[in-house]
């Protein structure tokens, strides 16, 4: 088991179910992430045919349960196509949308385009910490990255998004945790926020990328 003082600030080349375990119980404040939706893959000689790996997510999940604190808290990244069996597995308090002013601007003919992403929030008591920075209705339209100016993974979110939920969910000095860190976006909102943070990423170009991206001055 690791000590947490020895872990904070710090991204981690590793896979994340079995860094998970090595953390100590209710020493997390907070968590944010946006897990692989479809870890877990079938190939045949035709197509890849890609599905909920459930036993995955119980498991990642239920390692966040143990190592938040008491009053922690938690916001998962979701797409809507696997919502219903999410929320089988995830006992949510609520759910926050986010636009995505850059989804692709493809011409579809047989279903509506989603310019929107779900953010599953989940907390663990009545005595989490919430700081109404401004009137929040909703998480905010971010117009000022995609198509990223310095973008490095598919997947990556606006930092801006990501420090409102530190911002509302946390104080100075938490720690946060990202156990699907990707390109260090949540790392990289922790320090521009003065939290401290634990980022996990199985893939060593984006541990490499995330590096170089917590010493950026400013920060991207």
């Amino acid at each position: 088991m690791h000590k947490i003082k020895n872990i904070t600030n710090k991204v981690f080349c590793d896979d994340s179910l079995k860094f998970l375990k090595k953390i100590p119980s209710n020493s997390i404040d907070l968590v944010i992430t946006d897990p692989p939706y479809n870890a877990g893959k079938i190939f045949d000689k035709v197509k890849e045919k890609k599905y909920f790996d459930i036993k995955f997510h119980k498991q990642w999940l239920k390692e966040c349960d143990r190592v938040i604190k008491p009053n922690g808290q938690i916001y998962v990244f979701w797409w809507p196509k696997f919502l219903k069996e999410m929320l089988g597995i995830f006992e949510h308090r609520q759910i926050l949308f986010w636009t995505k002013p850059f989804a692709r601007m493809m011409k579809l003919t047989r279903r509506w385009e989603n310019f929107t992403e779900l953010i599953l929030w989940k907390t663990y008591s009545d005595e989490f910490t919430f700081n109404p920075f401004h009137d929040i209705r909703n998480i905010d339209y971010f117009n000022d990255q995609p198509p990223f100016r310095g973008r490095y993974h598919v997947a990556q979110k606006p930092i801006p998004l990501i420090e409102q939920l530190i911002m509302a969910s946390s104080n100075p000095k938490d720690i946060i945790l990202d156990p699907f860190l990707g390109s260090g976006t949540t790392a990289v909102a922790s320090q521009n926020l003065d939290r401290k943070f634990i980022g996990i990423e199985i893939s060593e170009r984006y541990i490499e990328i995330s590096k170089k991206r917590l010493q950026q001055k400013p920060l991207l």
